[in-house]
């Protein structure tokens, strides 16, 4: 399986990723955080600097035990909610995940995809994330992001542009930590959480989200690929 790392310029939720990459390429861990200068206020802008170095701590861990995922250039770091009015900040990691053309995902509605998508990759990703106290623990974190993207099914055709599918989801701290120590539901997170999809460049909104329990990612191997001697993986 391929290691993708679309090249997709802006910050989280630019318009120009939300297509489907044109063809695969290959980045260093380095290049998953978002730039300093891509900051606008002093609060995003001392996260980033205080929290570099642990940041790149992560995203070599991603890059080395998750091959099966690709961090977006720029999409881990520290953005605000799209639309939002404050400047909140959330520690945040935008993944492309490889799924390939499968009858049976093409199958699901598209409020079922996400949920699927969300409860196999989204879920653990915030649980990683949430396992970084250093930067969890920062006042100046108002809460944890996950962005899931995935090549939408039936739109990678000879001679079009690919479209993906992209969910982005915000939750606060509180939420987040109790939902992982099973003292607040499924129901209950998705309620409280902030959450769109997009369709392409086309905005579709809050759709309907159930979470249940999906060990894949924390599971998965890949065939004759054994991670880099010292590599910290969970």
């Amino acid at each position: 399986m391929l290691r993708l790392h679309p090249r997709v310029l802006g910050a989280l939720l630019l318009g120009a990723a939300l297509v489907g990459p044109t063809s695969a390429s290959f980045g260093a861990p380095e290049d998953a955080l978002m730039p300093i200068e891509k900051y606008t206020t002093p609060k995003g802008k001392s996260l980033a600097v205080a929290h570099q170095a642990k940041l790149l701590e992560f995203s070599e861990q991603l890059y080395d035990c998750l091959p099966w995922l690709s961090v977006y250039p720029g999409g881990l770091g520290f953005p605000r909610a799209r639309d939002s009015q404050t400047d909140d900040r959330y520690l945040s990691t935008w993944i492309f995940v490889d799924q390939r053309e499968d009858s049976t995902f093409a199958a699901l509605s598209q409020d079922r995809r996400v949920s699927a998508m969300f409860s196999r990759y989204g879920v653990d990703m915030l649980r990683r994330m949430a396992a970084l106290p250093d930067i969890v623990d920062d006042g100046n974190v108002a809460g944890l992001s996950v962005v899931l993207s995935w090549l939408k099914p039936g739109t990678n055709r000879p001679g079009k542009q690919a479209v993906n599918e992209t969910f982005a989801l915000f939750v606060d701290k509180a939420t987040l930590l109790d939902f992982l120590a099973k003292q607040v539901s499924p129901g209950q997170f998705a309620s409280r959480a902030k959450f769109t999809l997009f369709d392409g460049l086309d905005r579709v909104g809050r759709v309907p989200l159930e979470v249940w329990e999906d060990s894949f990612n924390s599971t998965y191997k890949v065939a004759n690929y054994e991670p880099p001697k010292g590599a910290r993986c969970q």
